[in-house]
C-alpha cells in the first residue's frame, strides 16, 4: 500500500468549513434568503416552521459529525478515515439527498478527500482503513465528552 500522509491544517480547515456549512444550513439569514426569492408569500410563521424543519434535518448529520470536527481540530486523526461511510451509516442519504446543494456538498466533498491521507480513490478503497471501517484512534474518548455536554449520538461505546 501507498503511504499515506495526513495533512492535519488541511484536515482541520475543511473540518470547520464542513460544520460552519451545516450550521449555515438552518440559519434564519439563509432561510430568510432563499424564502425571499423562491417564496416570496411567505410570513413570518412560514420562516420559523421552515427553521424548525431545518433544524431537524440537519441536527442529526451535526451530531454524527462533531466527534470527527472534534478530532480534526484537534489533530488527531492519525490514519485514512472513510468519513462518507461513517456519515451514511448515522445519516442514511441525507447529505447525499437533501443536503446535496454545493453549499453542503463541496465542504463535505472537501473534508472526505482530506481523510483519504493523499491516497488514490483506489488505494483508499483496498485500504484497511475503508475495508475493516476503522474508526479514528481517539473516536470513543470524543464521543464519550459530547454525550457528558448532553449532546445525543448513538454510538456503541
Amino acid at each position: 500500500m501507498t503511504a499515506f500522509n495526513m495533512n492535519k491544517p488541511e484536515i482541520e480547515q475543511a473540518a470547520i468549513e464542513f460544520k460552519k456549512a451545516l450550521i449555515n444550513w438552518k440559519s434564519r439569514e439563509k432561510i430568510v434568503r432563499v424564502a425571499s426569492i423562491h417564496r416570496p408569500d411567505w410570513a413570518e410563521k412560514d420562516i420559523l416552521r421552515c427553521i424548525e424543519v431545518e433544524t431537524r434535518r440537519i441536527k442529526p448529520v451535526i451530531e454524527a459529525f462533531e466527534p470527527i470536527y472534534r478530532l480534526a481540530v484537534q489533530g488527531k486523526i492519525e490514519n485514512p478515515f472513510a468519513l462518507q461511510s461513517y456519515m451514511m451509516s448515522y445519516t442514511g442519504r441525507v447529505l447525499g439527498d437533501e443536503l446535496s446543494w454545493p453549499e453542503v456538498r463541496e465542504p463535505y466533498q472537501r473534508m472526505i478527500n482530506s481523510l483519504k491521507g493523499g491516497l488514490t480513490s483506489e488505494e483508499f478503497m483496498e485500504s484497511p482503513y475503508i475495508i475493516n471501517r476503522k474508526l479514528p484512534e481517539h473516536y470513543d474518548q470524543a464521543v464519550k465528552e459530547i454525550v457528558a455536554e448532553g449532546w445525543t449520538h448513538n454510538a456503541l461505546l
